[in-house]
């Protein structure tokens, strides 16, 4: 039976900001307990289910410092090229594997590569019970929130891996934000994007962690402006 402690803690501590605004008691906000989560995941196509997560990295905004990397065993053969070129450019499995492996050659194999996560990657069960106890642990007394951009891609993946394979509920719940969209609306402007900061590198690595922990200093910068 999956346990739904950790959905009901979060329940809990809603509840508890409502008591005390109106009881009178203490002025709590969501910011006093929300806790987020930047997370990356590189694919080998456009959903989930069809196609696989390759990597995914996650950090903790506010401290980068407490991180979690993995990459897994694809759950099918497809793909789509455009994705996969994108998606494994840093993949760590295919380090120093030659041009086959390598998306930026004319001669890179997207077949060749899955091949290799097939026997180096780690199992989608063992990824998703891991980084479950991950969020759980780095987000102790707080509610964790999911942070993304785009959180169209990330987030479905995310709560589809975790829906297919964890043995216990989603920590993120239903909820989640989009980091773009948080900064469209501290501008004002919904043409903006945290790229405008400066606080990123010319392009993204396309590394999930590395991802991770850049958007997550970004959005971090973001939510200080607004508070």
């Amino acid at each position: 039976m999956k346990s739904n402690y950790f959905f009901n803690n979060n329940i809990y501590k809603i509840d508890f900001i409502l008591f005390c605004y109106i009881s009178g008691g203490e002025k709590i906000t969501f910011d006093n307990i929300k806790k987020y989560v930047s997370v990356d995941i590189e694919a080998s196509g456009r959903s989930p289910g069809k196609y696989s997560m390759l990597s995914l990295g996650a950090c903790i905004v506010g401290d980068t410092s407490i991180q979690f990397y993995r990459e897994l065993k694809p759950i099918s053969d497809k793909f789509i090229y455009a994705s996969m070129k994108i998606g494994c450019l840093e993949l760590e499995c295919t380090k120093d594997k030659g041009e086959r492996y390598d998306a930026t050659s004319p001669k890179f194999s997207p077949r060749m590569v899955l091949d290799v996560l097939k026997e180096e990657g780690q199992e989608p069960k063992k990824v998703m019970n891991d980084f479950r106890e991950w969020v759980v642990d780095s987000t102790k007394d707080y509610l964790p929130i999911i942070a993304a951009t785009p959180m169209k891609v990330d987030g479905m993946f995310i709560t589809w891996y975790f829906d297919n394979f964890c043995k216990y509920e989603d920590p993120f719940g239903y909820g989640g934000e989009d980091m773009n969209s948080v900064y469209h609306g501290k501008e004002k402007d919904r043409n903006v994007h945290m790229a405008e900061l400066g606080l990123r590198p010319q392009s993204m690595p396309h590394h999930a962690l590395q991802d991770a922990i850049i958007q997550a200093k970004e959005f971090e910068a973001v939510l200080k402006g607004i508070r």
